[in-house]
């Protein structure tokens, strides 16, 4: 008997250190970003927009380096479940003629990522593929402020975070700093 449950204890434990082992593969790791420094509180005015990989439906990676230019870049953290995200999103994309220059990456953590389908086709964002869309909970984890959704991260051209909107924000409030 003391023989079985030890052979049961030990075949238990192994099944538990394999499974922890194995990656999720509905949740695809990205890349990782280049090292970033400790001594940068990535929340605050006036920080730089950390290295970042997101991951996004077809596979493809976007990356800091994807939204370099000589205007501001827009980042919103959201949840595609989270009405004030629709309805934000709603917003950006109706007055998506105002961004000539500035550039837009919307941001949802991997576990989201069965509901980014729906989230495009209901939004109809395919219409807007200049609009970037993806996962990564690292960037996430470093830029959100944890107050609510959706988050607007808006970055200058040297890529140096200047305003964060919590909530809805209307696009009069936005306007000042679309390009």
């Amino acid at each position: 008997m003391l023989r079985k449950l030890l052979i049961l204890s030990f075949l238990l434990t192994t099944s538990i250190v394999f499974a922890q082992k194995k990656k999720d593969k509905r949740y695809p790791q990205a890349a990782a970003p280049a090292k970033l420094d400790p001594n940068i509180n990535y929340r605050e005015l006036g920080s730089p927009l950390p290295p970042f990989v997101v991951k996004t439906l077809d596979k493809k990676q976007i990356t800091d380096a994807d939204v370099k230019n000589d205007a501001n870049f827009f980042l919103m953290l959201f949840n595609p479940t989270c009405d004030h995200c629709e309805k934000q999103t709603d917003s950006l994309r109706e007055n998506f003629s105002l961004f000539k220059k500035s550039k837009l990456l919307l941001v949802a953590t991997p576990p989201m990522i069965g509901y980014l389908p729906y989230f495009i086709d209901d939004h109809k964002l395919k219409d807007y593929p200049e609009i970037m869309l993806g996962t990564d909970s690292a960037l996430t984890a470093r830029t959100f402020i944890y107050m609510s959704l959706p988050q607007i991260n808006i970055y200058d051209k040297d890529r140096k975070l200047i305003r964060i909107f919590s909530g809805n924000v209307a696009i009069d409030s936005l306007k000042q700093y679309i390009q």
